[in-house]
């Protein structure tokens, strides 16, 4: 099975100019804990509830003037539509990653998480032992 197959095919953005106060709202509307952050339609970063805790909640900083490009993570390990469902699999675990932007060429496409993957791994054996090592590594 391809990654397109399962992918969120509209990930929630935002530029990298946007504070982060913004971005922790749009997390709550949206109920997720990731976004993306885009520059013409092209991928720039991805920043976590998590990082926005430790990097600006707890480092006292002001999250109405804090931007995103700030503490995103640059350059993000990347996924394509075209890859088996096996192989971004294996990148979640080795990584430790659960979610994992998906481009074509330089244009951002989709995202697919752990979540998007559980219907497919219940029949394929490599994917269920590759989240089962991304689950195995967040404990740690």
């Amino acid at each position: 099975m391809k990654v397109s197959e399962r992918m969120t095919k509209e990930p929630v953005t935002v530029e990298a100019s946007a504070t982060v106060k913004e971005v922790a709202e749009k997390m709550r509307k949206e109920n997720i804990g990731t976004v993306l952050v885009e520059e013409n339609g092209r991928l720039k970063g991805i920043v976590t509830d998590r990082q926005i805790a430790t990097k600006v909640v707890a480092a006292g900083k002001d999250p109405a003037k804090a931007r995103v490009s700030e503490i995103m993570t640059e350059n993000p390990v990347t996924g394509s539509p075209d890859m088996e469902m096996e192989d971004v699999t294996k990148i979640m675990g080795e990584m430790g990653y659960r979610r994992i932007p998906i481009v074509e060429g330089e244009r951002l496409v989709g995202i697919i998480s752990t979540a998007d993957i559980v219907e497919h791994a219940r029949t394929c054996n490599t994917c269920m032992g590759n989240i089962f090592n991304e689950v195995a590594k967040a404990q740690r």
